[in-house]
């Protein structure tokens, strides 16, 4: 198979802040070439949403048990997606026959590095059962059995940008969990540097009922707790080298303890908690870069980008939107299942020792057709 070989792509993706899903259809050789040719982001409504937090919610502590649980909601999740994927052909008005694959990340519902174990609700059969296009997901499945973390698992698209872009640009991405990619000396480094929006997002949540905290509003309002946020950045993740991995609710003590805090005070800390996380990483690194590059979610809080242009401002380092390129920071992710799903079927790596820990590149995914 020629390794430059341009496929027809849609990569999917659902990610750990659980608000919607994400969908763009590509071309790409999953090496050097990628362009976008439709995209499109769906909300999930509100019973969905609420159901898939509490299944989150009411996972059991057992790993037998929640293998059990998650086979058991898998087919809701999967009959959403379906849904979706659906609309989502109608919309772009393309034949099933001119799509050559399918790339699903699935739903996380539980990350567990340190016993090298995740798990995503997608059914990849059932998806190609109802639609007849091959399916590529479980992309994290080989390299946690290889020693891995299986997570980031994004960074090889990631690689693509800064390629495209600027070679001396970390890419930042601010979803639930935020992560960071850079290439340094030609190594391929990525991992999870802390909280990105999920925190902020239970609390707005928990105070306001709403997703998410719009502008930065709610944060902008608050003030310290310093007790709370001095406790946190003695937390020991931040002493881990790389490569290491966040499941969503890692931070889970800090969050419990802000809910009992005022509104605003406890946003503000939440907010100033992502910023710290960020900061901390990259400084540990020691490495000279001269951008840093944002996608997700969390590009779009202006409190977090001030806190962050504020601070690398001082350094000379400049702060940019992927958006400021001509992507859509919103579906960086969903692009990137696409091209991994291309880099699996030619048996590219999709992740490495300086990005899962895995024991050598591999490539990754599954394939149901």
């Amino acid at each position: 198979m020629s390794n430059r070989k341009i496929y027809k792509v849609i990569g999917i993706m659902s990610g750990t802040s659980m608000d919607g899903l994400d969908c763009s259809f590509i071309e790409t050789d999953g090496i050097n070439y990628c362009k976008i040719i439709k995209e499109y982001s769906y909300n999930y409504n509100i019973k969905y949403k609420n159901k898939l937090k509490k299944i989150v919610k009411s996972l059991p502590n057992s790993k037998n048990k929640r293998i059990i649980y998650a086979n058991k909601n898998e087919t809701f999740v999967t009959n959403e997606i379906l849904k979706l994927i659906n609309k989502f052909i109608k919309k772009i008005g393309n034949k099933k026959k001119n799509i050559d694959i399918i790339g699903l990340s699935g739903q996380t519902i539980y990350h567990n590095p340190n016993n090298n174990y995740s798990l995503q609700l997608n059914s990849g059969q059932s998806l190609y059962n109802n639609i007849k296009i091959p399916v590529i997901s479980n992309f994290r499945d080989k390299d946690l059995k290889l020693g891995g973390q299986g997570a980031p698992i994004g960074c090889y698209y990631h690689k693509y940008l800064i390629n495209r872009i600027n070679k001396k640009s970390i890419i930042l991405n601010i979803g639930g969990v935020s992560n960071i990619t850079l290439l340094f000396k030609k190594k391929l480094i990525g991992f999870d540097v802390g909280p990105g929006n999920s925190m902020i997002d239970d609390l707005v949540y928990f105070f306001y009922k709403k997703d998410f905290d719009k502008n930065g509003q709610y944060a902008k309002k608050g003030f310290l707790v310093r007790k709370i946020y001095n406790a946190y950045k003695k937390n020991i993740y931040f002493k881990k080298k790389y490569p290491k991995s966040l499941d969503r609710n890692h931070f889970n003590k800090y969050l419990i303890r802000l809910k009992k805090s005022k509104k605003n005070d406890a946003i503000y800390t939440a907010s100033l908690m992502t910023v710290f996380s960020i900061i901390k990483s990259i400084n540990i690194l020691d490495i000279k870069f001269n951008e840093l590059i944002l996608t997700g979610g969390g590009r779009k809080n202006n409190f977090i980008l001030e806190k962050l242009s504020s601070y690398f401002k001082k350094k000379k380092i400049k702060i940019s939107l992927i958006d400021d390129y001509g992507f859509n920071g919103d579906l960086i992710e969903s692009q990137m299942f696409g091209y991994l799903a291309v880099r699996s079927i030619k048996n590219l790596p999709i992740s490495t020792t300086t990005t899962t820990g895995v024991k050598h590149s591999i490539s990754g995914g599954i394939l149901y057709k």
